[in-house]
């Protein structure tokens, strides 16, 4: 009897204790925050004391590491799906679709598209299971059918001060309308650092301002009534490398065009489809262009969780860093880019965060992207499919 009433107590206190840490979690709040192409190491390269600050108020990882290809698209919708391009169909900024014979670009109404997404956004994921959510220009949070309950068209006309004010009124909406998860893109320093270069003057005067920008997120969110609840979590999607006009390859110009199928070219990825037959003849070609490495599709490293989509041509090309792949010769290389290989550290990103939720002062080590979406999920008591994602890996930065 004794022993079982003692079980009984146990599993008692074991269901008051799951039933309080939910509870918790309903208070909580969620703010995530984008600067696109903020390398893992501005904060050492210039004096950014918004950062530190945030850094020391909460936790900094020494990097964050993109998914491959360290692109714009795929790896803000990693971030927000917890799995890898080759799972979740955004295999680059540019690709073809030969089930759809569409084209998708962030240029395109494609990008608008649903058939090329997969995944559970975390913000569908949040609204099945009763918590509202909104968006600022997160890419692909405009997908047709698949929104937030509150969200914006992309326009990177609108300032940044008004996305900012409108996150906060949105903070400051009655409790039953106002969304415990918001997320908010910046496209800065990423625009100047293909401009000019990660390392130049004027991408060192964005990165301050973006620093600032930041700070004063952070300073008016702890301003609100509700600002003890809120969760804010800073990362970027990639980082930068410098380039230059004398470190450029014309593949093309070593593959016969009767070869080849679909192309797509992104500086410094390409994917190639060869016609039937002509795969040898690629190949043998590719061995020939210098400052490249390549893979077929299947061969492709299985580090980089890359190849298996069927959007993944024969033939993943990748310029070695520093270097640009270039449709012709004549074409003008400057500035910075990215899409690198993910081990390469000037393609890491940044996480910072604080709140409630997280540790004080902080610092843990490089983690996959990926795993920013079981770390929200948690931090808002949701239940996660199966993913790429694993909560291990940054689960020492919780306070619980």
């Amino acid at each position: 009897m004794k022993k079982h009433f003692t079980l009984f107590l146990s599993l008692f206190f074991f269901i008051l204790s799951i039933s309080l840490q939910a509870q918790n979690n309903k208070d909580n709040y969620v703010v995530l925050v984008s600067m696109d192409g903020f390398r893992w190491d501005y904060q050492k390269q210039f004096s950014l004391p918004n950062l530190k600050q945030i850094e020391k108020e909460g936790v900094h990882a020494k990097s964050m590491k993109p998914s491959y290809p360290s692109k714009t698209f795929p790896n803000h919708y990693s971030i927000v799906t917890g799995l890898y391009p080759d799972h979740h169909g955004i295999i680059n900024n540019v690709f073809y679709d030969s089930a759809l014979n569409e084209s998708f670009s962030l240029s395109s109404d494609a990008k608008n598209d649903s058939r090329f997404y997969g995944g559970n956004p975390i913000w569908n994921l949040a609204e099945q299971q009763g918590v509202r959510t909104a968006s600022f220009f997160w890419p692909g949070s405009d997908i047709d059918n698949r929104n937030p309950s509150i969200y914006k068209k992309y326009d990177n006309k609108i300032p940044y001060e008004t996305r900012i004010d409108t996150v906060l009124k949105w903070l400051q909406l009655p409790e039953k309308q106002r969304p415990h998860l918001i997320t908010l893109y910046f496209d800065e320093p990423d625009h100047t650092g293909h401009n000019f270069g990660p390392l130049s003057p004027e991408n060192k005067k964005m990165v301050i301002k973006m620093d600032s920008i930041m700070g004063e997120i952070s300073r008016k969110l702890d301003q609100l009534p509700i600002g003890k609840q809120i969760n804010l979590i800073i990362v970027s999607d990639h980082g930068m490398a410098d380039i230059s006009n004398d470190k450029k390859v014309a593949v093309l110009d070593y593959v016969k065009s009767e070869w080849l199928g679909y192309k797509d070219v992104i500086n410094p990825i390409m994917s190639l489809q060869a016609k039937a037959g002509f795969q040898d003849s690629i190949a043998n070609a590719l061995k020939k262009v210098p400052h490249i490495h390549f893979w077929k599709s299947t061969e492709v490293p299985k580090r980089l969780h890359y190849g298996t989509n069927p959007r993944v041509h024969d033939f993943v090309i990748e310029a070695d860093k520093g270097w640009s792949l270039v449709s012709k010769e004549s074409q003008n290389i400057k500035g910075g880019t990215h899409g690198y290989d993910n081990n390469e550290k000037d393609m890491h990103a940044i996480f910072y965060a604080k709140g409630p939720a997280f540790k004080v002062n902080k610092k843990v080590k490089t983690f996959q992207n990926v795993s920013v979406y079981p770390l929200i999920a948690n931090i808002l008591g949701l239940q996660v499919g199966e993913i790429d994602g694993k909560l291990s890996d940054v689960k020492s930065m919780l306070v619980n």
